[in-house]
């Protein structure tokens, strides 16, 4: 009987191991052909989206939080959002989102590193963010 336990707890601790990192799956991106990066209304309202669903409408947060977006500079293929951001107490939050299923992911600093080489694959620039507020590049 102790082992039927012990195999129990085993396993439920494999299961929650195994899904305490959402699997992403990003798809290759399609390089911007032209000069300029459109970042246009329904891109800004898809920005705003993201900062509303990790601050949830507190403006004083906002201003004195660095927050970086990334996505793929060919607004064609700009399906896979990544944003990080810092507090004032300096912890971060991150967060992806996919666009064609609504989908926000919270997800932690590894994942954050390990999926922005995948968003920023076809960007010219692979260190700036193609959204901003309060960082020094702006």
């Amino acid at each position: 009987m102790k082992l039927n336990h012990y195999f129990i707890l085993l396993s439920s601790l494999f299961f929650f191991v195994s899904n305490s990192h959402a699997d992403i799956n990003i798809n290759k991106c399609k390089a911007n052909e032209g000069e300029y990066v459109i970042f246009d209304e329904y891109d800004s309202q898809i920005a705003e989206k993201i900062i509303e669903h990790i601050l949830h409408n507190q403006p004083e947060k906002r201003e004195s939080s660095i927050i970086k977006i990334f996505a793929n500079e060919n607004s064609d293929d700009r399906n896979y959002w990544l944003s990080s951001f810092q507090f004032d107490d300096q912890t971060h939050q991150y967060l992806f989102y996919q666009v064609d299923t609504d989908n926000f992911i919270e997800i932690d600093r590894d994942q954050f590193e390990d999926l922005l080489p995948s968003i920023v694959e076809c960007n010219q620039n692979k260190q700036t963010p193609i959204y901003s507020e309060n960082f020094d590049e702006d």
